[in-house]
Formats: C-alpha cells, structure tokens, sequence
C-alpha cells in the first residue's frame, strides 16, 4: 500500500527484495527466515516502516494487504509451507510484473525519479543495500543432475525446434534482404539440414551453431519443465518470471537467439500449461515500439504436426 509520505516500508521492501533476485538472476523465491535476515541488515543501513520480525505473522499479514488492495485476490507471489526446514517459502509467479513495482512506494520516491536507473536517489540506495546482501550468494542455474524423463525431453525437443525454425528463418531473411541468398531458397530441411546452402554458395553456415544448439535447449527446457509443469518462458516484458526463464534458458547462447529474439526483433512466449509457443513480430521491419507499429502475432502448438517433423529431421541430423 502506498503511503502520502512515500516512506519504504516493510511490504514495499518485500516487493523489491523478489523483483530484484527474480530479475537479476537470482532465485526468484526466498525463505521467510532469509527475509528476516535480510531486514536485519538493511535495517542497520536505512529505516524501514512497520517492521515485524515474526515470520509468518509478517508475510500472512503482507499476503493479506496485498490481496485486499493490490492483487484483487490472484496473488503474484505464492507461500508454501517447507516441512523439511520448518519455514515458508515465498516464490514469484507469473503474474508479478511492472505493475507490482507501481503500486509500491518506491515508485513515487525521490520526485518522480525513482524507477530511473541513472537517477542515484533513495531508490538507487535501495536497491544497493540489497544487492550488497546479496552478493555472494549463487545465481541460479539450470539442474544438469536431474535425470531427465524422456516425456520432458520430448516437450524440450519441440519447444527447440521452433526457436530453432525461428533463428533460421530471420538469419536467412537478413541474407536475403542483403541480397546475398536466393530468396526461394528458405526452407530449413532442404537447404540447411539435408543440403547446407552456405557451404555452397560460400557464406558462413551457422548449421553445427544451430544443431548443438538444439540439442542444448532441448534439455534445459525439459529440465526447467521438470521442475516447472507450468513453465512460460519470455524474451519481452510482461512476466518477470517468464522474462528471468527466458535469461537462463539462453545463458550461453545469446548471441544465437539475438538472430531472432530481444529488442527489435521477435518476441518469444512459450506457455507449457497451456502447450503454445507465441512469436510476435512488427510487420515491415524493426520494432519501434513508441510509433505503435502492426504486430504480427503467431500461435503454434507446441506438439504442431510441422513441428514434430522437423523434431525427427533435427534428431537425424545431430545424432
């Protein structure tokens, strides 16, 4: 809840301490017990308002407010209960985004400037404090323990396949807009896969990039739904959640999925609770988004008949 004053609160401090592990790499949850800690050690830095130290007084009380005032009854955080460590856990989900960091103090702090990130105010100060706490602590990773169930891997497989299709096609696009690669010739099976074009025409082949690729996402998408049954995954805005798997799917590989990803270029989602893989892109051309420009957006099935094609074309071709 906003106060006239502004003044940081401790559900404020709350909302900030997840937005910034969720969009910073962190684990985008944390312990009731790691909060009160936390608030220990801000609290010898800068004052927090109504403060409470019993842990799940505090965050049963947070859920309350935010629920009345902010989230209309569909939380963007979840608490679960850990009868391993006898604490709570409190994690994002998909629905904590930008609007969770307008309806908090810090929005309207230092005269308007707070969300601007070169402007070094209370904010600024803020956001310091909890990234000095959290400096050394680990950032999230992908699990390459977990064995991976071949029903999961299978989901990876046809979630890699159309990034995979995407990143081919905008490379070839960009070929062909430089007039440099035949324009009939864009079909990925038969002039990358079963005949690579570019070793032809002497261009660079991006065909081994591509396929380890494929095999590399292809495993870390069934490892993230393995933990995850309703995994999104974003490469713009909207979720933070969404946009932090999207961050970790591509560690690595960024360059590859800048092809077709990011700014100025496609936005990916991938939604695993309801088997759709979204890519939107401007019509014509590059993406201004302050000119409202036409966008294009296409909704695939995950498990497409197309796509379960090229599956066992890319299989063939990496084994």
């Amino acid at each position: 809840m906003v106060n006239l004053e502004h003044k940081l609160t401790v559900d404020d401090l709350i909302v900030e301490y997840m937005m910034y592990k969720t969009n910073n790499g962190y684990e985008p949850s944390f312990s009731t017990s790691e909060f009160i800690n936390f608030l220990y050690f801000f609290e010898s830095k800068m004052k927090v308002e109504d403060a409470l130290y019993e842990n799940e007084k505090l965050f049963k009380r947070f859920f309350e407010r935010k629920n009345e005032s902010d989230w209309s009854n569909e939380s963007h955080m979840n608490m679960i209960e850990d009868e391993i460590s006898n604490d709570y856990i409190i994690q994002a989900n998909y629905r904590l985004g930008d609007y969770d960091r307008s309806v908090i103090n810090t929005y309207f702090m230092d005269g308007g400037m707070g969300e601007y990130t070169d402007f070094k105010g209370q904010v600024f100060e803020i956001r310091k404090i909890i990234e000095e706490y959290l400096a050394d602590v680990s950032k999230r990773k992908i699990d390459n323990i977990i064995d991976i169930d071949e029903n999961d891997l299978l989901m990876g497989k046809y979630v890699a396949a159309q990034i995979i299709q995407n990143i081919w096609e905008s490379h070839i696009d960009k070929l062909i807009e430089n007039q440099e690669w035949p324009r009939q010739c864009k079909d990925i099976n038969k002039y990358l896969l079963e005949t690579d074009l570019s070793t032809i025409i002497n261009l660079k082949s991006i065909k081994k990039e591509l396929l380890e690729l494929y095999n590399a996402i292809s495993k870390r998408i069934a490892i993230m739904y393995h933990q995850d049954r309703n995994l999104q995954i974003s490469s713009f805005g909207g979720s933070y959640l969404a946009m932090a798997n999207y961050k970790l799917l591509i560690e690595g590989y960024e360059n590859l999925f800048s092809i077709a990803f990011g700014k100025y270029n496609k936005s990916l989602n991938i939604n695993l609770s309801t088997l759709t893989f979204r890519e939107s892109h401007e019509l014509g051309g590059v993406y201004y988004w302050d000119d409202d420009p036409d966008i294009k957006t296409t909704t695939t099935s995950i498990d497409d008949k197309n796509v379960k094609n090229l599956v066992r074309s890319l299989d063939k071709h990496y084994l």
